[in-house]
């Protein structure tokens, strides 16, 4: 089927995805492999430097690298650059290229610039992340860490630009491999050069993913006829309505990082094997989110901006809420699965030798806190889309300044006053995501007239309600299993108690849904009818699997 499929269009890899549906299902497919490719990561370094000083050196040396690409890449390519580049090639195919060229040529000299001062001051940034707590063996490992791993953010940068450049062309397919093999660059670094070189393995396997990166996507950058200059004009018009529709956005990924970086920050106050137990904790919190809650995010935004067109903004309010609950219908039951099952799936993904008993109830405990955010955290990825959709992109920024602010307040007291372990920097997180998702929610309500009660509280209650019985119905196995049938001390006993008790919480949540007529639960058995129908008609399967 697959070799018919290449053989009619072609070479698959280079074709184009025409419509939003192809390309969001080619970018979540991507993000949930490479959202397991970063567990399988996660679980390599446990199993090379278990809770070690040096692994809480190499995720603190990190943030800064990550930290300028995020501002770079995630604050200006991806929401300013394709846009403007699109527009402005369907006038004139060169003064694009002009722009592109001058984008890029400004953007790295910039890397290169602020880089430059952070290789040169590394050993000083370092030590002010770690709120000097580390020693000045463990700075001077940092600071080279930092200093590799800032050469390939320097790489991912300009490589970056070729998936913004592949994308306004409708090629998806190539953009959302490169991620992928960047992670497997990284795989290699720890199991190729771990033994021989230490923690320095992995950060040259980042260098080498940010190669991989790259070249994947050089042939089809060929391909679209990509024109490039060494010429800089700050001048040129497609520059300057870049450089106009920057700062919020900047100001906005900064923030977040910056909360981040704090938290970061915190956790070493407490130990430094606490900077891996957060890390492992958010990663997996992270999982729903970045499967659920980015994506319909991201899919939500052109459809609201269409409808911020009409006087009436009913429309908008409706599409809005309706994607909320669909979130909310998604996230929530994978929320509870991490708080109840926060041992075992703990267990399943760092449970190596090296990551023992004690590293396992840290890092749950603080999932557990984490956990009870994700609805909050997805939510106000939604609502700042709704915001840009109405084109106010400064309220977002305003909402996440103060609650960075009590962020930071809370976690000092509860660690620095109260004397707390890390779950506490997770509370805090959530509390304050909390916050947000209520401020955010409560100024979008006034600025669009207001919503119905009615409408946005029942079916979240519903969802909420059988959500909870979810719970019971993982909590009530897992016991069971735990104590009269398996020895969870075994992987495979341990799996099959994990698989068992999301089966049947699942099935609950499914139930519950049903019982208390929540209209999202009626739009899977829907979609799930149609892929029965579909699976009937190979031929339908094949021209669907195209895009």
């Amino acid at each position: 089927m697959v070799n018919t499929r290449l053989r009619v269009n072609g070479n698959f890899l280079a074709q184009t995805q025409n419509t939003i549906l192809s390309a969001a299902s080619i970018l979540a497919l991507a993000s949930g492999v490479s959202a397991i490719l970063g567990f399988v990561k996660g679980r390599l370094l446990a199993g090379y430097f278990g809770v070690s000083d040096e692994l809480a050196v190499f995720y603190t040396a990190d943030r800064i690298p990550n930290l300028i690409y995020s501002i770079v890449v995630v604050g200006a390519l991806s929401t300013i650059f394709i846009p403007v580049f699109t527009h402005m090639r369907r006038k004139d195919e060169k003064d694009a290229w002009d722009t592109a060229s001058y984008m890029i040529n400004s953007t790295l000299l910039f890397f290169f610039l602020v880089g430059t001062v952070i290789f040169i001051f590394a050993p000083q940034i370092m030590s002010l992340l770690a709120l000097n707590q580390f020693s000045p063996v463990q700075v001077a490992l940092g600071a080279d860490l930092m200093r590799i791993m800032l050469t390939a953010q320097l790489i991912l940068v300009a490589s970056s630009f070729a998936t913004c450049v592949l994308q306004s062309y409708k090629y998806f397919l190539i953009p959302a491999l490169s991620p992928i093999v960047y992670s497997l660059g990284m795989v290699f670094g720890i199991i190729a050069l771990s033994d021989r070189y230490g923690i320095y393995g992995p950060a040259y396997g980042v260098i080498v993913g940010a190669v991989l990166h790259f070249l994947i996507q050089l042939p089809l950058l060929k391909k679209v006829g990509f024109s490039f200059s060494f010429s800089l004009n700050l001048k040129d018009k497609g520059i300057r309505e870049i450089f106009s529709l920057m700062p919020p956005r900047l100001l906005s990924v900064l923030i977040a990082n910056a909360m981040a970086t704090i938290n970061n920050s915190l956790a070493i106050l407490i130990s430094a094997p606490s900077v891996v137990f957060l890390k492992f904790a958010s990663q997996l919190q992270f999982f729903p989110i970045h499967l659920f809650g980015m994506p319909i995010a991201a899919a939500l935004l052109p459809t609201l901006s269409a409808e911020t067109s009409e006087k009436n903004l009913d429309k908008f309010k409706k599409t809005f809420i309706t994607s909320l609950h669909q979130m909310l219908f998604l996230v929530l039951p994978a929320s509870v699965i991490l708080l109840v099952l926060r041992i075992p799936v703990v267990r399943l993904v760092y449970g190596v030798d090296n990551f023992p008993w004690e590293a396992t109830v840290k890092t749950a405990y603080a999932l557990a806190f984490f956990s009870l955010s994700a609805f909050a955290q997805s939510s106000v990825y939604m609502l700042t889309r709704a915001f840009y959709a109405l084109r106010d992109t400064k309220t977002p920024v305003v909402v996440s300044g103060v609650t960075i602010i009590i962020n930071v307040l809370l976690s000092v007291i509860f660690v620095k006053t109260f004397g707390f372990g890390v779950w506490s920097v997770a509370l805090s997180f959530t509390i304050t995501s909390l916050i947000d998702l209520l401020a955010l929610m409560f100024l979008l309500s006034r600025k669009v007239g207001g919503f119905s009660m009615e409408s946005l509280i029942i079916p979240f209650t519903k969802i909420s309600y059988a959500t909870v019985f979810m719970g019971l119905s993982l909590y009530i196995p897992l016991k069971l299993l735990d104590e009269y049938v398996f020895d969870s001390t075994r992987t495979v006993n341990l799996l099959v108690i994990t698989v068992v008790s999301i089966f049947a919480g699942i099935a609950s949540y499914l139930f519950f849904t049903k019982i208390f007529r929540v209209k999202e639960v009626q739009l899977l058995y829907r979609l799930v009818s149609k892929l029965k129908i579909n699976s009937q008609k190979p031929a339908v399967v094949i021209e669907t699997s195209a895009h």
